[in-house]
């Protein structure tokens, strides 16, 4: 690896990457292989975690709930954790050249303009 991010930063992608491997065995070891289970059930569980997530919105271990399902979901729908990050990276990407519409209630969702950078 090039010298290209400060050692700190390297640590932290290790750390994503311990934790991807960890939640990984844990999971499959606990819910079923990825071969036996595909993302769908994941993924109707981070619905159910989101909610409680927005009912209880300072509470840590619903992100922690809903950051696990999003790696088990992802995971389980073939994705490394490489891919995964680097789908994130280009709709960052994507995201920085649309339109976002502010709601003037702060607890609704800010959506992007539809048509512009779809």
């Amino acid at each position: 690896m090039s010298n290209q991010y400060p050692y700190e930063k390297l640590l932290q992608i290790s750390r994503v990457q311990e934790f991807w491997n960890e939640h990984s065995a844990w999971s499959q070891a606990t819910f079923g292989t990825d071969a036996e289970r595909g993302p769908v059930g994941a993924l109707k569980h981070l619905e159910k975690e989101a909610r409680e997530a927005q009912a209880k919105p300072t509470d840590l271990e619903e992100y922690a709930d809903c950051l696990f399902l999003s790696f088990d979901a992802a995971r389980r729908a073939g994705l490394t954790l490489d891919t995964l990050l680097d789908q994130a990276f280009a709709k960052l990407e994507k995201n920085k050249l649309r339109r976002w519409v502010r709601p003037a209630d702060p607890d609704q969702p800010i959506e992007h303009e539809r048509g512009f950078h779809d």
